[in-house]
């Protein structure tokens, strides 16, 4: 009876932590999403705000699925041993390295005003991939160069994607607002279109 409250204890604690580290990685994914899309005559534009977080949040999703699939596909025998928790839980720990870098990003954007912060964005991606590969090490108690360069190769074309798709991104917000004042507008009665 003991062993059975004991395991129960230690399935909840794997859960709270599992959800502050979903938290963590959300929250930092937001903080690149609002940075990169901030913009610096108008920090508080809710456009670009909800803009952001919406893209940050797909893009660490995407990112995530896509480091997880490629850690289980160059570990297939260690996740059929092991289950798939073992790769959720290293790409998990190896998401929390992105809170320095979103500390870094906010701080660089919001206080010291900077408008390119994508260097930030993509050096705390490539610091997730090696630290998943790290992670998963130590669940394996060894080190492989081919998890290493798995989640190298994923992190570093999830940096390209982004700042790749930020020169097109960028301009969505300000097509949203327009669209928005022109429903606004029609529907206020002031102007129409002929």
């Amino acid at each position: 009876m003991s062993e059975n409250n004991e395991a129960i204890k230690d399935i909840k604690t794997i859960e709270k932590s599992s959800s502050f580290k979903k938290l963590v990685r959300r929250i930092c994914f937001i903080s690149f999403g609002i940075s990169a899309f901030s913009n610096p005559l108008e920090r508080l534009n809710l456009y670009n705000i909800f803009f952001g977080i919406l893209v940050g949040l797909f893009f660490g999703w995407l990112f995530k699925k896509f480091l997880r699939g490629f850690l289980g596909l160059f570990n297939s025998k260690f996740k059929k041993e092991k289950g798939k928790q073992v790769i959720r839980s290293a790409v998990d720990n190896g998401m929390l390295f992105l809170a320095p870098f979103a500390i870094m990003v906010l701080i660089a954007t919001f206080y010291l005003k900077w408008s390119m912060t994508s260097s930030f964005i993509s050096a705390g991606i490539m610091a997730v991939g090696t630290s998943s590969a790290i992670e998963i090490g130590k669940s394996k108690g060894k080190q492989e160069i081919r998890n290493t360069i798995a989640t190298s190769g994923v992190s570093f074309v999830f940096s390209f994607i982004w700042t790749l798709s930020y020169q097109y991104l960028i301009k969505a917000p300000a097509f949203i607002e327009g669209g928005v004042n022109i429903i606004r507008s029609m529907i206020s009665g002031g102007g129409g279109i002929l």
